[in-house]
């Protein structure tokens, strides 16, 4: 009796420019529709009913000719992915294979984050932080639009920025303090509400690491984004740590005790 053929290998990378990778070479697809079913399902990995698929992703109510789009788009997915299983239903709700699913790179990045907090020494944890960011290149899903889409990248980014404030909590309790400023300034540049701790933080280390004036430099930028997307203004110990900086002190020679504890002791 014959074997049947091994699945072929197939990498998802969602982050950054998004694309399909099966046996070493891109995916090409036949029409939109079939790329955009895919994104939507990776984007919902515990399954979703067809009414909701026609909804949100293409703004269609359930009828005759949009359930026939639906399975043509179903079926030109299975095919591009070499995969009759690539999509599956279970009660009404259609889902991507796990193996899909642990092929991507969202996988890998919430996988090694996950891992992380279980760590047993400061250097394993490290290392497992650096491997989630990693997977984290661009942007999620960047060529779509959608709320569905905007609702996943805060997912994503919310884990990137985890991920960043830890590392910065590990580099500053082994006091290696160029390397932790340059996970914070990467954290809020990832995401600028990040929290006000975090950019004082910042601010006391490019201090330490570099000058007074790149410190208030951060804190003009800073009160700027409040200002102008906010509508707010910095916390008076904001104000109050920038005009000491202004002054020509050092505040990370003070210590923050409080910032690794809020971003958990590695």
């Amino acid at each position: 009796m014959t074997s049947p053929p091994d699945p072929p290998h197939i990498l998802l990378r969602s982050m950054g420019h998004a694309t399909v990778v099966i046996d070493g070479a891109a995916v090409t697809w036949p029409a939109r529709s079939a790329e955009e079913l895919l994104w939507f399902l990776h984007a919902h990995p515990a399954g979703v009913y067809r009414y909701d698929i026609l909804n949100l992703l293409w703004g269609l109510e359930d009828t005759p000719a949009a359930a026939n789009r639906f399975r043509v788009a179903l079926h030109r997915l299975r095919h591009c992915l070499r995969r009759p299983d690539a999509v599956l239903e279970r009660g009404g709700r259609y889902q991507l294979h796990p193996d899909l699913l642990a092929a991507s790179d969202t996988h890998s990045l919430h996988q090694a984050l996950s891992s992380s907090r279980l760590a047993s020494t400061a250097r394993e944890r490290e290392d497992l932080l650096r491997r989630a960011l990693a997977a984290a290149d661009g942007e999620y899903l960047p060529q779509l639009q959608g709320d569905w889409v905007d609702q996943a990248r805060s997912h994503h980014r919310a884990a990137i920025v985890e991920a960043e404030l830890t590392l910065a909590a590990l580099h500053c309790g082994a006091q290696e303090c160029t390397l932790a400023a340059q996970a914070l300034v990467r954290a809020a540049q990832e995401d600028p509400l990040i929290g006000e701790l975090h950019h004082q933080r910042l601010m006391a280390c490019l201090a330490t690491t570099r000058d007074r004036f790149a410190a208030i430099e951060h804190y003009r930028r800073y009160r700027h984004f409040l200002s102008h997307e906010v509508g707010d203004t910095p916390m008076p110990d904001t104000v109050t740590l920038a005009e000491r900086i202004k002054a020509g002190e050092q505040p990370c020679a003070d210590g923050f005790p409080d910032f690794m504890d809020r971003q958990g002791r590695p």
